[in-house]
């Protein structure tokens, strides 16, 4: 019987714990001549490795959402002015909006800026998502409209 108070234990731990007994009755029950109770152990033993597994995979789904978590926290944005995103760290160097907006976020970094025509652009290595900063002729500045289908 463990000391630990069953609030400060992981599932992982848990679980563990309860294969670690499924398999202390399943060697019991080999000691013993009832076919019936054998088969039985031995499925609920599979059962509990079973479910380990599960844990486990859920476990390493929680540490990577968990990951992902922490990433969102990092961005702030979008701006009002062009509908950038950006680091905490890095306030100077926009965050793509569509990347960072997509079902699977992904933050990128926008290009450089150039000029192309009479505009100031930067665009997406990634998903090639281009942005007009700045007109020329008279500084019209165009900001996009960011949301969930942009």
């Amino acid at each position: 019987m463990s000391i630990i108070p069953q609030a400060a234990l992981t599932t992982v731990q848990i679980v563990s714990g309860l294969a670690a007994s499924a398999k202390n009755a399943v060697d019991l029950a080999k000691s013993t001549s009832n076919n019936e109770l054998k088969g039985a152990v031995s499925e609920l033993y599979d059962s509990v490795l079973d479910v380990k597994a599960r844990v486990l995979d859920l476990d390493e789904e929680v540490r990577a959402l968990k990951a992902q978590l922490a990433t969102r926290e990092e961005i702030t944005g979008p701006d009002e002015h062009f509908g950038y995103f950006y680091l905490r760290s890095r306030p100077n160097e926009p965050l793509c909006p569509k990347c960072c907006q997509s079902a699977q976020p992904s933050p990128t970094f926008m290009g450089p800026r150039y000029k192309q025509g009479s505009y100031i652009r930067r665009t997406c290595p990634v998903c090639n998502f281009s942005h007009n900063e700045d007109c020329e002729s008279g500084g019209n500045r165009r900001s996009i409209q960011v949301g969930l289908w942009s």
